[in-house]
């Protein structure tokens, strides 16, 4: 499936026009939609692609998670535990787990072939912001946070490896280079930091 998702929300002061809440796939080389998809009775947040392509998850205001098969175009679950927004969703490369993360300060880790929820973890002491699992083998997941932190978890029994502090400020997005010896963290003091592995 070749495009990208355009999270589209329509706000209207006019009693008269219905607020839309709709997840759109365009296909970049010919900038025309593809899909439309309504699902979600609320705004949409997050939205993550499994590596292939063919599937996406998608995270609402209201603590849901639908997953999406593409090439037909309809959803094929829908995952229920968060209690408040869900801000981030990623697809391990593995391409059956999913972790979300959400402003109910949890992280959760979805197994899709059972369709429930596997982990929920108390990870940060307020929202979580963005989840990335490493880009290569997914044996590590980070989380940031408006707790001023980014956090290492293993992805194998998802429990704490490291805390990274020095943001003064909400973080807001943590990436992880295709290496793994590398982690960039942007916050709202107004800095990005390059955090790199202890080769020990």
């Amino acid at each position: 499936v070749h495009g990208t998702w355009d999270i589209y929300k329509q706000h209207s002061t006019n009693t008269k026009h219905k607020h839309t809440h709709a997840t759109r796939l365009w296909d970049l080389t010919v900038q025309k939609e593809l899909l439309k998809q309504d699902g979600h009775a609320v705004g949409v947040y997050g939205l993550g692609f499994q590596n292939d392509g063919s599937v996406l998850a998608t995270g609402d205001v209201g603590g849901i998670i639908r997953v999406w098969d593409l090439r037909s175009g309809k959803p094929v679950a829908s995952l229920d535990g968060h209690v408040d927004n869900v801000l981030s969703v990623q697809f391990a490369p593995n391409g059956h787990h999913l972790a979300t993360g959400s402003c109910d300060n949890s992280l959760r880790i979805w197994d899709l072939r059972k369709r429930r929820c596997a982990y929920t973890i108390l990870a940060h002491s307020k929202l979580i912001s963005n989840v990335i699992y490493h880009p290569n083998n997914g044996d590590f997941l980070l989380s940031s946070s408006y707790d001023n932190t980014v956090k290492i978890w293993s992805a194998r029994d998802y429990q704490l490896i490291n805390t990274l502090h020095g943001h003064e400020g909400r973080v807001m997005r943590v990436q992880m280079s295709m290496d793994g010896k590398m982690i960039a963290s942007t916050s709202f003091d107004r800095t990005w930091k390059l955090w790199m592995a202890d080769e020990d």
